[in-house]
């Protein structure tokens, strides 16, 4: 948890352009956009509350934050035996495939039309 704030703090006061933030890989070996290109823009972009500027870095990242946010809630909620049903459903293997076949025709598609 501690990481992850001081990942925020980071991400709010720098711009993820600067020389020293992580570079996508992918982009450097290919020169394709990975389907995670942007993303690092996009939650600085949010954490200044530009969701507009933020959607044009990366449509993906932005409409993954509801499933992140569902696994997480379905971590904490795990421990409750009354909630095993929603848990299961979340973490299940349906959504995991859904949600990495979206991530793969992303990559298709913003290489394919140059989003």
């Amino acid at each position: 948890m501690a990481i992850a704030a001081i990942a925020a703090v980071l991400y709010y006061r720098f711009s993820p352009t600067a020389w020293w933030f992580p570079q996508c890989p992918v982009k450097l070996l290919t020169g394709l956009s990975c389907p995670s290109c942007g993303a690092q823009r996009a939650f600085h972009a949010l954490l200044h509350g530009e969701v507009g500027k933020a959607l044009s870095f990366n449509y993906f990242f932005i409409l993954s934050i509801p499933y992140l946010l569902l696994a997480c809630v379905a971590l904490v909620l795990k421990k409750h035996d009354k909630w095993r049903t929603v848990t299961g459903f979340i973490e299940g293997k349906v959504l995991a495939w859904i949600y990495v076949a979206c991530f793969l025709v992303w990559f298709v598609m913003r290489n394919v039309l140059g989003i």
